[in-house]
């Protein structure tokens, strides 16, 4: 269920998952995957570091591929880390191609070479040109996109409370609506905009893919302590399949009409 550094074998830009899927919903998990690509070493990261946060969203995939099949719902998923490219940064950001991530020094990202920052973004390109072409596929029948992330639970100081946080830009009914369902939950700590909101900083896959053409969209962030193991992170993502087939209700876009 997750996508670890192998050495001989080169990631693809991205995986697809059940790409038929008779959903109108699009899974989207920039951060699945911790693998390096041939030729860039291991950035100068320790290897236990490639397991934490800095290279990917730690349980995302798991959730991810979870709910591709409880939704019926095909996804799309990063192959490469973050620290090689990030997926959901604006090509121009310092921090798509970042020299220094949570305090750690990325030293196989500084002084890069023209050809090498090429050959990083046509990933980044490649992988958002393959989200455009699943949107196309559904042609008229607008699809909600759901993006899968996950956060760390702690950061300097400070213990994150919330379990899962919805992001959004202010105008989201889809987001409003799991809002209001996950808050009838007493069990669960929901951030409204929390740990952070969509443009702290620019996400561009929201942006690009939902917000900026007007597409429903749904935005997860998942706390990383609660998702850590395969068995956790499938719970989490039944719990969020009930909800957002209880919240989008009366099937717009899971075929419950």
């Amino acid at each position: 269920m997750t996508l670890r550094p192998v050495a001989d074998v080169d990631p693809p830009p991205f995986h697809v998952l059940n790409r038929t899927g008779g959903a109108r919903a699009l899974l989207v998990c920039d951060h699945a995957s911790n693998a390096l690509p041939r030729g860039c070493g291991s950035l100068g990261i320790a290897h236990k570091k490639m397991f934490e946060h800095i290279a990917w969203d730690v349980g995302a995939a798991a959730v991810t591929r979870r709910l591709a099949d409880l939704l019926d719902a095909p996804a799309i998923m990063g192959g490469a880390s973050r620290l090689f490219v990030d997926l959901n940064r604006y090509p121009d950001d310092p921090t798509a191609i970042a020299e220094y991530s949570d305090g750690t020094h990325v030293t196989g990202n500084s002084d890069l070479s023209a050809a090498e920052r090429t050959r990083r973004l046509d990933w980044h390109r490649a992988y958002h040109g393959q989200l455009e072409t699943m949107i196309a596929g559904f042609g008229d029948a607008t699809p909600v996109l759901l993006f899968i992330h996950s956060f760390t639970p702690r950061i300097g100081d400070h213990q994150r409370p919330w379990h899962l946080g919805v992001l959004h830009d202010g105008n989201s009914p889809e987001s409003d609506a799991l809002l209001t369902w996950l808050r009838l939950r007493d069990d669960l700590v929901t951030g409204d905009n929390q740990p952070y909101s969509v443009d702290q900083p620019p996400s561009f896959s929201i942006f690009t893919h939902a917000i900026d053409p007007g597409r429903p969209y749904i935005a997860l962030e998942i706390r990383q302590d609660l998702i850590e193991t395969v068995e956790d992170a499938e719970r989490w993502a039944d719990l969020i399949a009930e909800a957002l087939k209880e919240s989008l209700s009366p099937g717009r876009f899971f075929g419950q009409d």
